[in-house]
């Protein structure tokens, strides 16, 4: 950084033969430095993917790989709307993935009657959850998937041991017998990924 410093200011007087000859010089350093810099990285990269094959942790191993050798992908500042027009305020570009989004699940569901039709719950209720129904969607979660708004992971519940279990034991409880939820389980995260074809289409 301070070798690019220093070219900066010699670009400023770089018509000068000596201050030209100076900043090629540097600019020959800098290209340098920034090669080995990189081959330093790349090296320790190499020096992990090792270490974690040998303590057969290959998730993490594939994942380093898969890091380093994925193409980049142009950053998409724009979208278009449903008339084919050119967005690019972000304001205007959240409008349209949230009118896609409302579109996309916007459908009519019939659902089981015997289930729309089931029991009431009260503050009286004799079917309160069961500690062993918590236990066993507990166990029932997938590992490795990305956290929802309350940046909560599946593996955080699952070793939080037989106090967590307690907590959302009583949650739920609370839940069935209120019918009031709690404001991030009621919310879902959209996660918007570039993919083949016109990345300005939703």
């Amino acid at each position: 950084m301070d070798m690019c410093d220093k070219r900066r200011e010699l670009k400023k007087n770089k018509t000068t033969p000596t201050v030209a000859t100076d900043y090629r010089e540097i600019n020959r350093k800098i290209r340098k430095s920034m090669n080995q810099a990189k081959e330093d990285w790349i090296g320790k990269q190499c020096t992990e993917i090792e270490e974690k094959l040998e303590k057969n942790n290959s998730r993490r191993a594939f994942q380093i790989v898969k890091d380093l050798t994925k193409p980049k992908q142009a950053r998409v500042s724009t979208i278009r709307d449903k008339a084919g027009n050119c967005l690019t305020e972000e304001e205007d570009i959240l409008k349209r993935w949230i009118e896609y989004c409302s579109d996309l699940y916007n459908y009519q569901t019939n659902g089981d009657p015997n289930v729309t039709s089931c029991h009431k719950s009260s503050n009286n209720d004799d079917f309160p959850v069961l500690r062993e129904e918590v236990e066993e969607a507990m166990r029932s979660l997938k590992h490795g998937k990305a956290a929802g708004v309350d940046s909560i992971l599946a593996e955080l519940i699952e070793h939080g041991g037989e106090t967590v279990t307690d907590i959302l034991t009583s949650i739920c409880n609370k839940i069935w017998q209120t019918s009031e939820w709690s404001t991030p389980w009621t919310q879902s995260l959209f996660i918007t990924l570039p993919k083949k074809g016109n990345l300005q289409q939703c």
